[in-house]
């Protein structure tokens, strides 16, 4: 058996999602799961990525990422988030607390993990 790697509570929601990279690709996708680390989104189709390729990620026209590719498949593409404006990150941190089933332990994951981005 394969040992869990994630340092977080993955949350099976679907965002609708815009991906950038280098300025000349654009995909729109949604998201298979999300956490506090990372997305995995999916896509109808998936273009040729390597890992540590980087990416901003646009959830809900609103909330804005900078990522890097972990892994890819032919549904899509998993992502662990590099970084985040303050002003994205509270209004993400809303949209998934609001949207969990268990809140609290989202909240008590905050909690122990400072190095979020």
């Amino acid at each position: 058996m394969r040992k869990e790697r994630r340092n977080h509570k993955r949350l099976t929601l679907n965002f609708k999602s815009k991906l950038k990279y280098d300025g000349d690709l654009d995909l729109n996708g949604v998201t298979r799961n999300i956490s506090f680390g990372g997305a995995f989104i999916e896509l109808d189709g998936v273009p040729q990525v390597f890992k540590d390729d980087y990416f901003s990620l646009v959830l809900l026209g609103k909330v804005e990422f900078t990522c890097r590719v972990i892994h890819s498949n032919p549904d899509g593409i998993g992502f662990k988030f590099d970084y985040i404006l303050i002003k994205y990150y509270e209004h993400f941190k809303k949209l998934m607390l609001t949207n969990a089933k268990d809140p609290d332990r989202l909240i008590k994951e905050l909690g122990r993990r400072c190095d979020l981005f």
